[in-house]
């Protein structure tokens, strides 16, 4: 048993060391083509529309919902995927309706942040980061479990992955 936890931690750290910075130089590659792309592309001219819209409409709560399960985990929180000693599983406030709130709003303000600068260059080139995000989940989802056992399992059950009642 103790093995085969050490071997899927193992994993865990191994999958976390490629995505972390993976996903890192992904958003901040696009976020800098984002400005890039206004500064230089557009000549720093902002032109309203609809893009924007939907770009404050993610920006904005993302912002939130980050910061919101950031200050929900305390110092449990870590960018990395690990557990701080003595860490807690969090099952209420902002936890009760998602189990990866801070992903969710990291994904809302990246892609807001781009669409906000109009930059449909960036908004592309920021997907992939998502798509490493939603593959990080599970790598997280079994340290938690291997941690937690039953008590995530359940929560599991009753919680959806990021985004309330649907997924």
């Amino acid at each position: 048993m103790r093995k085969r936890l050490k071997r899927e931690m193992h994993s865990t750290e191994r999958a976390d060391n490629f995505l972390f910075p993976t996903i890192t130089i992904v958003t901040i590659g696009a976020l800098i083509l984002s400005f890039w792309d206004f500064i230089v592309l557009q000549q720093s001219v902002y032109r309203f529309g609809w893009l924007n819209i939907i770009g404050f409409a993610f920006f904005i709560p993302g912002i939130i919902i980050y910061l919101v399960a950031r200050l929900t985990l305390g110092r449990f929180f870590s960018k990395r995927l690990n557990l701080i000693e003595g860490h807690k599983l969090k099952t209420h406030g902002i936890y009760k309706y998602v189990r990866h709130p801070s992903y969710i709003g990291s994904i809302l303000f990246w892609l807001g942040l781009t669409l906000l600068l109009n930059s449909i260059l960036g908004f592309l080139v920021m997907l992939p980061g998502v798509i490493l995000v939603l593959i990080r989940i599970p790598f997280e989802e079994k340290m938690l479990i291997n941690a937690f056992g039953q008590q995530y399992i359940d929560y599991m059950k009753r919680t959806k992955k990021l985004i309330p009642c649907v997924y």
